[in-house]
């Protein structure tokens, strides 16, 4: 799965993308999860995580990332094709605002078509207004659905966005 634009190459996540996926997470959420204050500060997961993360998600799963033409990762998505979950989707702060999400999004749309999927869901925190801002202008709606789940011991309301595929 090959998508280039302005530069940029979404392709299948490889095991030597493993760290920078990683940098990627953690510098969307100390930019993007705000509202949760100093917790989003610190690492989430260690080293190990990510390249787990890798290996868990080679193909059927869908692992991708956007990489520039030095190979820099840009930003990254997961999906699970076996029930259309779009798991993942982080752009690091600096790419924010050049289409890399809406790239990833849509490859990450074409694979779930290609394993048969109909329909994409995904769980995002209640207050992320931009990614559900992005989300909302790919199409997916609410479907009423609320998630309680937990970040470092507080409580957050994720809710549940469907797209037809």
């Amino acid at each position: 799965m090959q998508f280039e634009s302005l530069d940029i190459e979404v392709r299948h996540a490889r095991s030597d993308d493993a760290q920078a996926i990683g940098a990627v997470f953690d510098a969307a959420v100390q930019a993007g999860w705000t509202y949760l204050g100093e917790l989003a500060k610190k690492p989430m997961f260690v080293s190990h995580d990510w390249d787990q993360l890798v290996a868990d998600h080679a193909p059927p799963n869908v692992l991708l990332v956007a990489a520039d033409k030095t190979g820099r990762v840009l930003g990254f998505t997961a999906a699970h094709p076996e029930d259309g979950e779009m798991f993942l989707l982080f752009v690091h702060p600096a790419s924010a605002g050049r289409g890399v999400g809406r790239m990833l999004l849509s490859a990450a749309h074409e694979g779930l078509r290609a394993a048969g999927c109909k329909q994409a869901f995904l769980f995002v925190h209640e207050q992320n207004r931009r990614a559900l801002a992005v989300y909302k202008a790919a199409g997916y709606r609410p479907d009423g659905s609320i998630r309680q789940s937990d970040f470092r011991g507080t409580a957050i309301r994720e809710v549940r966005l469907v797209k037809e595929l």
